[in-house]
């Protein structure tokens, strides 16, 4: 009788034990999946150079513009994502006392809204194309009764290298592209832009 109680009760408390030692039971609380890398809403900010690789109305602006952008954006897809922020950048006037005025720094900044698409997708590096278009404000738009600046569409394009830190939300890169201006005339310039991003 005694070990046919002891047997009963082994019974009943061994699948117990187990399920408490092991996976929780179904409805229970689920465990929180650890990902590599963090996708959501994030923050951008970008900081370099800009080469215009012409001229604008016929006045060389300088070889080498600084330029900074904040995007805020969303991951639709672990391979797309949409930002809107604003990019600006300042080029300097060609000094020469053989250019006639205007002469001075030209401040251009410019809304913009972005599409990312990774073409080479890792656990934690991507390659992305990106495009992008808004509405750029050049200023100031006259020196001296002359037009310098202007106010129109602007758009570009180009390739991004994204590495994720083992800190999920943080990853940084480098971004390659081409930005078109269209005021006061078209002007093409090619930008290399370290980037800094922290997804939420």
């Amino acid at each position: 009788m005694r070990g046919l109680l002891c047997g009963l009760i082994l019974a009943v408390a061994t699948p117990a034990w187990a399920q408490s030692e092991g996976t929780a039971p179904e409805g229970g609380p689920k465990v929180q999946e650890i990902r590599a890398v963090e996708r959501g809403g994030f923050l951008e900010t970008d900081f370099g150079i800009t080469f215009v690789v012409n001229k604008l109305d016929g006045r060389r602006v300088g070889l080498t513009s600084p330029t900074i952008a904040l995007f805020g954006g969303y991951d639709v897809l672990p391979i797309l994502n949409i930002a809107i922020g604003v990019k600006a950048l300042a080029a300097s006037g060609d000094n020469s006392p053989n250019i006639p005025p205007p002469r001075g720094e030209l401040f251009i900044v410019s809304p913009m809204l972005r599409v990312q698409l990774a073409l080479l997708p890792t656990e934690r590096d991507f390659l992305w194309a990106h495009v992008e278009g808004g509405f750029g404000f050049g200023l100031p738009r006259q020196i001296d009764g002359v037009d310098f600046g202007g106010f129109g569409p602007v758009f570009g394009g180009g390739l991004a290298y994204e590495h994720f830190t083992a800190l999920r939300h943080f990853s940084i890169g480098a971004q390659l592209g081409v930005f078109v201006l269209t005021k006061p005339a078209v002007g093409v310039g090619i930008s290399l832009m370290p980037t800094r991003k922290y997804t939420f």
